[in-house]
């Protein structure tokens, strides 16, 4: 059967992943990247309303938390990435979900299998933190981002150090969101 580059003609019953191109396969990528990230906003819009900013923020870092492990082993298992070093969590962490190809825009510039700079240039989330509640920046950006950093690295190896090299707020939004290294010392 030739690859559908589209779903557009009839129903098929038995229809697989397989049976799609490559470009449409990561058209539908995408739009499972931009599902868990809608459905992580509206989870904390509406934990807001029932139980407070601090705790609905707070329950949203832990669950990153306890997302990294399962995120970043579940793309090395689909992608058969081995290994313990910067390189390898550098190699799952381009291709999760959550760090959506066309939603965030980054520069991964491995320096070394065990040093890591990672720039995100544009951020929807930092984006709308500016515009709707630049107060929760310092919570997002330096606490959470740090901790979910930190927890995703150690899925790889936990002796992975995160350490960020420039964090926001910014004065302009042609700077850079935010900047990470990602270290393990040998």
């Amino acid at each position: 059967m030739e690859e559908l580059a589209d779903y557009s003609g009839e129903f098929k019953r038995d229809i697989k992943y397989e049976d799609f191109s490559k470009a449409a396969l990561a058209r539908l990528l995408n739009a499972y990247c931009n599902e868990i990230l809608l459905v992580d906003l509206y989870w904390l819009e509406h934990m807001e309303k029932t139980a407070g900013e601090e705790k609905a923020l707070n329950c949203l870092m832990d669950n990153w938390i306890r997302m990294g492990k399962h995120e970043i082993g579940w793309t090395m298992e689909a992608l058969n990435i081995k290994g313990d070093d910067v390189a390898t969590y550098a190699k799952a962490l381009q291709l999760c979900a959550t760090m959506a190809q066309g939603v965030f825009k980054w520069d991964f510039d491995l320096k070394s299998r065990n040093l890591l700079v990672l720039t995100l240039t544009d951020c929807p989330a930092l984006r709308n933190m500016e515009k709707r509640n630049p107060d929760r920046i310092p919570f997002v950006c330096h606490t959470m981002d740090l901790a979910v950093d930190r927890a995703y690295a150690a899925a790889v190896n936990p002796a992975i150090q995160v350490r960020p090299l420039k964090l926001p707020p910014r004065n302009s939004p042609d700077e850079i969101a935010c900047q990470w290294e990602f270290r393990l010392d040998e």
